[in-house]
């Protein structure tokens, strides 16, 4: 598995939606973040996470550590 450095750029429909500091919105693979009481982001955090799932256009991920910079 492959850990990743990505930025919440908001949610929606159980997930926040992610990229990397390299993406741009609307072009490139979104990276969905399940909702979970453990995760508090907000737009604009940083999250470490762990790719579960890829599909045709998105990366299903687990957040590894919080923008806090705690580990779950």
């Amino acid at each position: 598995m492959q850990d990743l450095h990505r930025l919440s750029s908001g949610g929606e429909s159980g997930h926040w939606i992610a990229r990397s500091e390299f993406d741009s919105p609307e072009v490139d693979n979104e990276v969905l973040i399940p909702f979970n009481d453990a995760v508090h982001l907000r737009v604009g955090d940083f999250a470490e996470v762990r790719i579960t799932e890829a599909r045709e256009h998105e990366l299903m991920v687990e957040v590894v550590v919080n923008a806090q910079g705690g580990r779950l």
